[in-house]
């Protein structure tokens, strides 16, 4: 079965960049175009070519809500995943090849931003009879073609601006036993909305 992973931002803080360092990169690499901008760019391309430093990520208080909030073991950014040490340690064997990991440094030390490259296009994997989409033009319905992706672990699509995290059940499985925080899980793969608690995980 596969599951789609969803920040969970009622109870935990989201990430942010630190646009100094990037601009500095930037300059340094003698580009500043968008294509090299990890803070906007989200598609599956490698930036270890470009980041040669630890990323310097934060997860600030913006607004009264976020008070009682709580920084995240694992989080959900654009389709791209935070994760502290502990996190990395318990998803690195499983998902290593299907994107790439770089080094950040946040409040409570070190992690890792991963950045999925594996997407369902690649392989025709999103089943279109059965997908349904609403007058948005959004998929309320999704399926894939599950033995068509059944290697990857990981994996996003282009329909949706690369913006959906989709994982096989060995994935969740790990996030649970491990308990890491941070995340709701669900298997309806077109719910991107984690008040729907009748098909949801709820990782806190």
């Amino acid at each position: 079965m596969l599951y789609t992973l969803i920040h969970d931002s009622n109870n935990y803080l989201e990430v942010h960049f630190n646009r100094e360092q990037i601009w500095r990169i930037l300059e340094e690499y003698g580009d500043d175009h968008i294509d090299h901008r990890i803070d906007v760019n989200c598609e599956p391309k490698s930036f270890q070519y470009i980041i040669k430093e630890p990323l310097s990520l934060s997860f600030p208080i913006i607004q009264k809500s976020d008070k009682n909030k709580k920084i995240p073991d694992i989080h959900i950014s654009s389709g791209r995943l935070f994760m502290n040490t502990k996190a990395f340690q318990v998803l690195k064997p499983l998902i290593e090849s299907d994107g790439e990991f770089l080094p950040v440094t946040y409040e409570n030390g070190e992690g890792y931003f991963y950045i999925p490259f594996r997407i369902a296009e690649d392989r025709d994997a999103i089943n279109t009879e059965l997908s349904t989409e609403n007058s948005w033009n959004y998929f309320d319905h999704l399926v894939f073609y599950e033995k068509k992706i059944e290697d990857w672990s990981l994996f996003r699509m282009k329909y949706d601006g690369y913006k959906s995290v989709f994982c096989q059940e060995s994935v969740k499985a790990a996030i649970e036993n491990a308990g890491l925080k941070g995340l709701f899980i669900t298997n309806d793969l077109a719910n991107i909305f984690p008040e729907e608690r009748s098909t949801v995980s709820k990782l806190n």
